[in-house]
């Protein structure tokens, strides 16, 4: 019998299943089976019918229109992801308009968010009276609690306490840095370290100690060089308390150093300092993408204005100053092309490129300075970001590990896949996160007109040495079979046995 007579009205199935026995016997499990689907699955009624879902609507067809103007990895969803946006789009518009109260619509743009699988990609509802709150800490407190360093609950990592092989260590730095001995053996020792965030804001106290040390700061005067100094110190304070780690672990007979980044939700440039100083090898840094908006023709024409101060206050070295100038206007250039991809939510591809890419590096012009290099010049950190922070580097240093699971993201994936890259260092885990670049001062905040979400979106890109996207997460070299259910002392077993 064919289907199609299954979806006729009920006489004429039974018209049809008289014939023979065996086909009135499937007839009448299809019957009852079409009965009893129509009733559970009853068509959806809402308690109240006063929920208007228009609004929704208007805001995701601005979200959607932002989001074709300046995310900087909507390619990636098509081209790497085969996302199926135009389904996306009708799939989100149907549930929302089907919603039937506040929530319920949260719900349905939280997924469509998540569907994107990008830790950067963030929507943010009010919440009453956070910002009247918000206001109040900035007029209070020290210097530091004013700019915003705050001890934050960092969740733990790899609990190796509940290991027989494991022994604690304490010292200067132990109360940022957590760690210890872990015996693999009668011979081999390693020393572990717990990172658990790369935000200098995480850590007050170093805040407090940086401004102890600086000439007296009147807070209603701290302005963008007095907060980028008290930032960087309070870096270049936490890069040498790792540092004084590594050594002191050594000292106790560790041969290898292991960073547990699990859960470590990314931080600021900082890690750059952080990874240098801990690498026995030069790190060359990743090729870098940047979307074609203002946001980032105004960064470049900062970047470009020091470059320039240089060149005319007759800095060395000229002829890279020159080249800096040259790449940077370049950049400026292509960062003002016109890009419309707003057909991508109605045909699924993009029309053109919305990412410019080749031209400069995650750490700016160059790929790779030695430290301390071009002290004198006001461009430095253009040239090379890393710059603007102490560290050192050695090949006398110990081989390096480095841990990372599902909830290691951002800085953190970034940490871990430069040393991957560069064959620096062996990374254990699973796959991270896979949140990619993130926000270029800020980034561009996005307030939907009616439910007033602030939207945050990325506009830039990691690419690996191997050309692929970092936002497709980092790929341990050693896979630990961790599951769900694993508590704190079979993860760490897991990853001992690995």
């Amino acid at each position: 019998m064919r289907p199609a007579a299954v979806s006729g009205a009920n006489a004429s199935l039974g018209g049809t299943c008289v014939r023979t026995t065996l086909v009135a016997l499937v007839c009448i499990v299809l019957l009852f089976g079409t009965l009893a689907g129509a009733q559970s699955n009853p068509a959806k009624t809402c308690p109240s019918a006063g929920f208007d879902a228009r609004p929704w609507l208007e805001d995701f067809s601005q979200l959607t229109t932002e989001m074709a103007a300046h995310y900087s990895d909507l390619e990636f969803a098509v081209e790497e992801r085969h996302m199926d946006l135009p389904s996306l789009r009708m799939a989100t518009e149907t549930k929302l308009s089907a919603s039937c109260d506040e929530q319920e619509a949260r719900r349905v743009m939280e997924s469509f968010f998540n569907s994107f699988g990008d830790g950067h990609l963030e929507i943010d509802w009010p919440q009453p009276g956070a910002q009247a709150a918000d206001v109040k800490a900035d007029k209070t407190g020290s210097l530091c609690t004013r700019l915003g360093y705050k001890k934050s609950v960092s969740r733990p990592g790899i609990d190796f306490s509940r290991l027989p092989q494991f022994s604690g260590v304490g010292g200067d730095g132990a109360e940022w840095f957590p760690g210890g001995i872990l015996r693999l053996d009668d011979h081999a020792k390693l020393g572990v370290i717990r990172i658990a965030t790369f935000s200098e804001h995480a850590f007050p106290d170093a805040c407090e100690q940086v401004l102890r040390n600086m000439q007296p700061v009147d807070p209603d005067k701290c302005g963008t060089k007095c907060k980028n100094k008290i930032q960087r110190g309070t870096g270049d304070l936490l890069t040498a308390a790792i540092v004084g780690r590594s050594a002191l672990l050594q000292s106790a007979g560790a041969t290898a150093i292991l960073v547990d980044l699990s859960h470590n939700e990314g931080g600021s440039e900082w890690v750059d300092a952080v990874v240098r100083s801990l690498s026995n090898k030069p790190l060359r840094e990743s090729p870098y993408g940047f979307i074609k908006h203002e946001l980032w023709t105004k960064e470049l024409e900062e970047r470009l204005a020091e470059v320039k101060d240089d060149l005319k206050n007759g800095k060395e070295p000229q002829f890279l100053l020159q080249q800096a100038s040259a790449l940077l206007q370049s950049a400026i250039a292509r960062s003002q092309d016109k890009c419309d991809r707003d057909s991508i939510w109605t045909d699924g591809k993009p029309t053109c490129s919305l990412v410019v890419s080749g031209l400069i590096y995650s750490s700016g012009v160059l790929a790779y300075a030695e430290p301390g290099s071009f002290t004198k010049l006001a461009s430095k950190g253009t040239l090379f970001q890393p710059l603007d922070y102490r560290y050192d580097e050695s090949g006398a240093r110990p081989p390096l590990y480095v841990v990372v699971d599902a909830e290691t993201w951002s800085a953190a994936e970034y940490f871990a896949f430069l040393l991957q890259d560069n064959h620096a260092g062996t990374i254990l885990g699973e796959v991270t996160g896979g949140a990619g670049c993130g926000f270029t001062n800020g980034g561009i905040p996005t307030t939907l007109k009616n439910t007033h979400a602030m939207v945050k979106m990325p506009d830039c890109v990691h690419f690996r040495a191997d050309g692929s996207n970092a936002n497709a997460g980092v790929t341990p070299d050693i896979f630990v079979p961790w599951s769900g259910h694993d508590n704190s002392f079979l993860r760490a077993q897991k990853l001992f046995r690995s």
